[in-house]
C-alpha cells in the first residue's frame, strides 16, 4: 500500500470506520490482518500526536517518560492509563461542590477546551454534568461508585451516536453477506429493563438506543422504571459503602438538599412494583410477536425472565428480534441454565453477546463460536498482571486486557482494564472471520483476588441506590 493511501485509510479508520468499510460488518472483519495492522500503526502514531497537544495528563506522562512518537504497537504501552484514572480527582471536591475545580480536573483529561465553562451556579453533580452536556461536546458518564468514588469519563456526544450506528450494523446484519437497505435502517420497539435514563454509562446508552433504534418514536421505547437514576443519590451510595467499610457510618454527612428529597426517593421506591407489573403487561401483551431490540446484563435479564415465568408470562417476540447481553455475571451467582431461561421467556433462539468497557468506544461482538472479535479501530494488548509488561502477540495468550482506541477523540484512548482475557493471535476463528478474537471466558482480577472493583456496572445500580434510600429514611427532615 502506498504511503499516501495508507495515511488516508488510517485517517478514515480514526474518523469514520463505517465509511471505510462501506457499512459492512463483513468487510470490517475480513480485512487482511497485515493491511489492518499497518493502518492501525499509522493511526496510533497520528492520534498520539493529536492527544499529546490537547490532553494535558497524557502530555505530562509522555514528557516524564521521554516519549515523543509511537512507531510500534508496544511503544504505546507505557502511556496506558489504569481504568481508575477517571476517578483520580480529590473526592472532597464533590463533597464541597467545587465544580469549578472539578471542571479544571476534567479539562486536563479531555481534548476539548473547558476553560471558559461557567459552573458557578451548579449545586449538584447532576446539575454540573447537565451543564457539560448542554454547553460542551462532552457526554460525561459515571460509574456506580461501589468502592466509594465515582468515575467520570469524558466521552463525546458524536462518539456515542456513532457507536449506536455500529450497534445497528452488528445486530441486524449477517456476517458473509453485504447489508440490505432494510438492515441498514431498522426501526424496532426497544425493551429497556432498567431506569429510563441517568448519567451512568449503561443508562447513557439507553437514551442513544431510544434515538437511533426507534426512528424517533418515543412510544417505541419501553423502560422498566420511568424515573431517572439520580447521580447525587449514587454519589451518596458510594460514600455510604466506603464509610461502612471503615466503620464510620455515624460520621457520614448527607447534603441537606439531597436529604430534602427523601420523600421523592421513597415514592420512587414505592412505585416500582406497579411499574414492574405494567412493564410485564407491555412486553407480554402489547409487544407479543413484534420485532424488538433488548439489551441488558446477564443478571438483570435473567431476573426479568425468571420473574416473568414464575408469574406465568412469556414475551414471545418475533424470531428475528435482536437480543443483546454480555458483561459477565458481575459477581452474581446464576444457575447453569440461565441462558435457556432467558430464551424461554423471550421466545428467541439466539442471543447476541458482546464484550466492551465504557473507557473505550468499541463493543466486540461474539460470533457463533462464542469468540469476541476485536473491532478494527481497537488495538488489543495483553499485559503481565504483575508488571504490566506486554506479552507476546502470537499464539494463545492469557493476561490483563489493555486496549488502544484510535477512534476515540475526546480523551486518551489507551486503557489498562481490570479483566483477565485470553487472545488467540494466530489461529483463524472457525467462524471464518479474519479478526483477532478473544475467548469467551473473561474474569475480573478483582473476582479472582477478592478485591472490590469500581467499573461501570448496571447490575449493582439498583442495589446501591436502595441502600442509599434506606439510609436516608433514618433521618428526619
Amino acid at each position: 500500500m502506498m504511503s499516501d493511501q495508507l495515511e488516508a485509510r488510517a485517517r478514515q479508520l480514526m474518523d469514520d470506520p463505517i465509511a471505510l468499510f462501506n457499512q459492512s460488518i463483513t468487510q470490517m472483519h475480513m480485512i487482511d490482518r497485515t493491511e489492518l495492522e499497518a493502518m492501525q500503526r499509522s493511526a496510533m502514531a497520528t492520534r498520539f500526536q493529536e492527544h499529546y497537544e490537547s490532553v494535558e495528563v497524557l502530555r505530562t506522562l509522555a514528557d516524564r517518560l521521554g516519549v515523543s512518537e509511537l512507531r510500534e504497537f508496544n511503544d504505546v504501552v507505557p502511556l496506558f492509563f489504569p481504568h481508575t484514572a477517571f476517578k483520580s480527582y480529590p473526592a472532597a471536591l464533590l463533597d464541597k461542590k467545587r465544580f469549578d475545580l472539578m471542571t479544571k480536573w476534567l479539562d486536563k483529561q479531555t481534548s476539548y477546551d473547558l476553560s471558559q465553562l461557567d459552573v458557578s451556579d451548579c449545586g449538584s453533580v447532576d446539575e454540573w454534568i447537565d451543564r457539560l452536556d448542554a454547553e460542551t461536546p462532552l457526554e460525561v458518564i459515571t460509574s456506580s461508585g461501589t468502592t466509594g468514588t465515582i468515575s467520570l469519563i469524558p466521552k463525546s456526544k458524536r462518539g456515542a451516536r456513532y457507536n449506536m450506528q455500529l450497534w445497528k450494523m452488528f445486530l441486524f446484519q449477517n456476517f458473509g453477506e453485504e447489508p440490505t437497505a432494510k438492515q441498514l435502517n431498522p426501526v424496532v420497539d426497544v425493551i429497556w429493563p432498567n431506569h429510563y435514563k441517568g448519567k451512568l454509562g449503561h443508562l447513557r446508552v439507553g437514551q442513544m438506543i431510544k434515538t437511533e433504534f426507534t426512528g424517533g418514536d418515543e412510544s417505541r421505547f419501553h423502560a422498566l422504571y420511568n424515573d431517572p437514576i439520580d447521580t447525587d443519590l449514587m454519589f451518596l451510595a458510594s460514600k455510604l459503602r466506603a464509610a461502612a467499610s471503615r466503620g464510620e457510618l455515624d460520621r457520614l454527612e448527607i447534603d441537606p438538599k439531597l436529604l430534602a428529597r427523601k420523600d421523592e426517593f421513597e415514592a420512587m421506591q414505592a412505585r416500582r412494583p406497579a411499574e414492574m407489573a405494567a412493564f410485564f403487561d407491555t412486553i407480554t401483551r402489547q409487544l407479543a410477536g413484534k420485532k424488538i431490540f433488548m439489551t441488558s446484563a446477564y443478571p438483570l435479564m435473567y431476573d426479568m425472565a425468571r420473574n416473568g415465568l414464575e408469574q406465568g408470562f412469556k414475551a414471545g417476540f418475533a424470531p428475528d428480534s435482536a437480543i443483546l447481553t454480555g458483561g459477565g455475571t458481575k459477581g452474581f451467582e446464576l444457575p447453569d441454565n440461565f441462558m435457556e431461561v432467558i430464551k424461554d421467556f423471550l421466545g428467541v433462539d439466539t442471543i447476541q453477546e458482546g464484550y466492551g468497557m465504557s473507557e473505550i468506544s468499541a463493543f466486540h461482538w461474539a460470533c457463533e463460536k462464542g469468540h469476541y472479535h476485536v473491532q478494527p479501530w481497537i488495538i488489543p494488548f495483553l499485559l503481565d498482571p504483575e508488571t504490566s509488561e506486554p506479552l507476546p502477540r502470537e499464539g494463545v495468550v492469557t493476561g490483563r486486557a489493555a486496549f488502544y482506541d484510535v477512534f476515540n477523540e475526546s480523551h486518551w484512548g489507551g486503557i489498562i482494564s481490570g479483566d483477565e482475557i485470553t487472545i488467540d493471535w494466530s489461529t483463524p476463528c472457525e467462524c471464518g472471520l479474519n479478526s483477532v478474537h478473544i475467548h469467551h471466558d473473561i474474569m475480573r482480577y478483582s473476582e479472582k483476588e477478592g478485591i472490590e472493583d469500581d467499573r461501570i456496572s448496571c447490575s449493582a445500580t439498583q442495589q446501591v441506590q436502595n441502600e442509599a434510600i434506606e439510609f436516608m429514611k433514618e433521618f428526619e427532615v
